[in-house]
């Protein structure tokens, strides 16, 4: 794959083929491989009642709405570069009511800086299809650890086949490596679970906790 539609992958833009193309690949399968991730976390973690979320990179929303269906959250801040995706998001009726309610905010931040997110304030951190991006990927998850409440968790799904992409734009393809990363910023119970799905839908969960 050349880097021109990788970095379309990370980062959808308007008004071009690429775009559009990267659009469609990323919802090949209707994000059932994000939505199982999600039902993952209910089941084998243990979350708030009413939690407070932040979804890295929610895309087309398939990830976002389960996590509304199933977790209920009190707050959700979908963090999202890509102009294309943000556009796509607010125009959806069921995430327009949530952001005119104020339970979702939606914004096109770098994640590695989110200073309207309080200290010590959120309970989950999703991010599907993300942690490649992420770089230096230090930087990324000290932000993270300042957001999570002490016992606050960090959900990231990987997919194996990132790890034949662009090595220029899929950066943190090594799961061991990433996992080490998340261990020296201060996680605990830092794990990778076992693959999940087949073929192209495939992916490994990697999880980590701020300690209490």
């Amino acid at each position: 794959m050349g880097s021109a539609l990788a970095k379309q992958l990370r980062s959808p833009s308007e008004g071009n083929c690429l775009g559009w193309m990267a659009q469609k690949i990323m919802a090949m399968g209707n994000g059932s491989d994000s939505i199982d991730a999600v039902s993952l976390i209910k089941t084998t973690m243990t979350i708030a009642d009413k939690p407070v979320i932040v979804e890295l990179g929610p895309g087309a929303g398939y990830a976002l709405r389960e996590l509304f269906s199933s977790l209920g959250p009190s707050k959700a801040y979908a963090i999202e570069i890509s102009n294309a995706f943000r556009k796509g998001l607010a125009a959806d009726k069921e995430f327009a009511s949530l952001i005119d309610s104020g339970v979702l905010s939606l914004h096109g931040d770098d994640a590695r800086n989110l200073p309207f997110i309080p200290d010590n304030s959120v309970d989950l951190i999703f991010g599907f299809n993300v942690i490649y991006f992420l770089d230096p990927l230090d930087d990324y998850l000290k932000e993270m650890n300042r957001i999570l409440k002490p016992g606050g968790q960090i959900n990231f799904g990987v997919k194996p086949m990132a790890k034949t992409l662009e090595k220029t734009v899929y950066i943190n393809t090594d799961w061991d490596v990433c996992l080490d990363r998340m261990r020296s910023v201060g996680f605990v119970d830092v794990k990778q679970g076992e693959k999940r799905l087949e073929e192209s839908l495939a992916y490994i969960p990697l999880t980590g906790t701020k300690p209490q």
